[in-house]
């Protein structure tokens, strides 16, 4: 199997996709992000207390793209990380002048999430049996006589805080655009849980996979964007590449 073909492939599919989602967002990176508004053509990301806005439709429309995107980058970072040698780090003292904070306002990119988020089941929504129900809640529940107050359907354009958005789209331009040095990150984590299993101490659950059971988070059956079919392309690869003879 040619890995490199299938990750340059679906990399420069992928480069193609972030600079889509930057330019949905509108940003102008020029030490704080920006948002230019359509209606008006100026930049007003910020809301009266300071906090960065997106339009919900904007908001939206973004997350739609941004998580199956992640997925397949997760699922490449995995492929470039197959059967790579790691070289054992030398120890180094920690260094003494090194400041005590970072400087106000800088802005430091996150690092990439190499795994997916796990599913959470709140097993407190299922304690309590249909016993514990009024016997009369259905019927108040529909009287006509109800007073009680309409749900408010928010509108499409109301501001939604967009900061955690904001990075975790610079994250995704990262670590794109340095897959070698994610991959080494995967591999370090990939020794790591191979040498907790190999223990014979008292047992401890960890993490055995990045990827969690079942599609991938964002995967969609039917394709909406050219995100979908990258996706379905690397989580197929990346299946293979888990499974073939020469991996880690």
């Amino acid at each position: 199997m040619n890995w490199q073909m299938v990750i340059t492939r679906n990399r420069d599919a992928l480069q193609r996709i972030v600079a889509l989602l930057f330019a949905m967002a509108r940003i102008v990176e020029s030490g704080t992000a920006a948002l230019t508004s359509p209606a008006s053509g100026r930049g007003g990301p910020q809301d009266r207390r300071g906090a960065v806005t997106l339009p919900r439709h904007l908001y939206t429309a973004i997350m739609l793209i941004l998580r199956p995107a992640e997925s397949a980058i997760r699922r490449l970072i995995l492929i470039a990380a197959q059967g790579l040698a790691l070289k054992p780090r030398a120890s180094r003292p920690m260094p003494t002048d090194l400041p005590a904070f970072s400087a106000a306002g800088a802005q430091k990119t996150p690092a990439f999430c190499l795994f997916d988020p796990l599913k959470h089941f709140d097993h407190e929504d299922f304690d309590h049996s249909i016993d514990a129900i009024p016997t009369n809640s259905f019927s108040s529940s529909y009287d006509e006589d109800s007073t009680a107050a309409p749900q408010r359907v928010p509108s499409q354009d109301e501001p939604i805080d967009a900061a955690s958005l904001f990075l975790r789209l610079r994250a995704l331009r990262h670590a794109l655009s340095d897959l070698p040095r994610q991959a080494r990150r995967l591999a370090r984590w990939q020794q790591r849980r191979d040498v907790l299993l190999q223990r014979k101490d008292q047992f401890r659950p960890i993490r055995i996979s990045p990827f969690r059971p079942g599609p991938p988070p964002g995967y969609r059956k039917r394709t909406l964007h050219a995100v979908d079919d990258i996706l379905r392309d690397c989580h197929y690869f990346a299946r293979e590449a888990m499974n073939a003879p020469n991996s880690s």
